[in-house]
């Protein structure tokens, strides 16, 4: 099913300072729908302006869920909440009691209060299990983090066939995520988060070309 293509980035202890780089690199999301999850007290806090003094993205919190997640934006998991990904479901008319919905390849969040998972909320896991049951192309993208959050939902996304990317260890502010990932899996992609952006920069506009002018 055609789509945009989805990119999902998470991270905690030194993610912050990672994700800058990426998105200073990266420079434009083109139609790609991008979500980032990263560690962060319940409370408020100004990260999504902390963020957009970076890069000319549109970056936002969802106000309301479920919340359509619109192409060419950052769309950033909110301090005390999972953000979960899922396709849009339109009611079908039937004349049956039981209801029914068609799935289609636009992206929304659906924000929870489930307990913390590895003692996070949002949880960088549960927000890439949910994207790898999307209809789109995915790619999850796992920076600097001070547990293994993350490492099982790499594993569900590649699985699912989409992409993993990770930082490099030496690069890491904390390491333990993207080591585990790396024992676990192989990656896509291995680099510090400028080249990250770098990659993800060069598939946004393979994405965005004819599909007859995309080179594998």
């Amino acid at each position: 099913m055609a789509g945009p293509d989805v990119i999902v980035i998470g991270g905690s202890a030194g993610g912050l300072k990672a994700l800058r780089s990426i998105l200073e690199a990266v420079g434009t999301l083109g139609d790609t729908v991008a979500a980032v999850v990263l560690h962060r007290s319940p409370q408020d806090s100004p990260l999504v302006s902390v963020l957009q003094a970076y890069t000319g993205i549109p970056i936002g919190e969802p106000d309301d869920s479920p919340w359509a997640c619109q192409s060419g934006r950052l769309i950033v998991a909110p301090a005390g909440y999972h953000m979960l990904l899922g396709n849009n479901r339109t009611p079908v008319v039937s004349s049956g009691s039981v209801a029914q919905y068609s799935t289609d390849s636009g992206v929304r969040a659906h924000l929870t209060l489930d307990p913390p998972v590895a003692y996070s909320r949002p949880s960088i896991d549960m927000a890439f299990a949910s994207a790898a049951k999307l209809v789109n192309s995915v790619t999850a993208v796992l920076l600097s983090c001070a547990n293994e959050d993350g490492v099982a939902g790499c594993e569900a996304v590649k699985a699912a066939g989409g992409h993993v990317v990770v930082q490099d260890p030496v690069t890491c502010e904390a390491p333990v995520a993207v080591a585990a990932a790396m024992r676990r899996m192989t990656p896509d992609h291995v680099a510090a988060p400028d080249d990250i952006g770098k990659w993800l920069a060069e598939r946004i506009v393979r994405a965005a070309a004819p599909r007859g002018d995309q080179s594998r």
